[in-house]
């Protein structure tokens, strides 16, 4: 199976994710990031999955996993992450 490239932000994002959710939940935030991560994969399987988001740049696409979005772009032969954020962030400004 191919592998997802993280992009360094969207590293941060992840790592975000995780400080946040194990203030309270510490096995919630590994969870969580498990399956983001787990859905970055099935991205990089099938990297034309998602809507398209051309008002984001060339080739941007969305998932979803719960309430974060994850962006990606085809990267050659896998996938960039671009970004995970929560869906009620303001993305053009990102």
């Amino acid at each position: 199976m191919k592998k997802p490239l993280y992009t360094t932000a969207a590293q941060q994002d992840l790592v975000g994710i995780l400080r946040h959710i194990s203030q309270d939940k510490p096995e919630a935030a590994v969870a969580w990031v498990e399956m983001i991560e787990e859905k970055c994969l099935l991205i990089a399987s099938q990297p034309e999955m998602g809507e398209r988001r051309p008002q984001l740049g060339r080739e941007v696409r969305c998932n979803f996993v719960g309430r974060y979005v994850i962006f990606h772009r085809k990267h050659d032969d896998t996938v960039e992450i671009l970004r995970v954020i929560t869906g009620d962030r303001n993305v053009t400004k990102l």
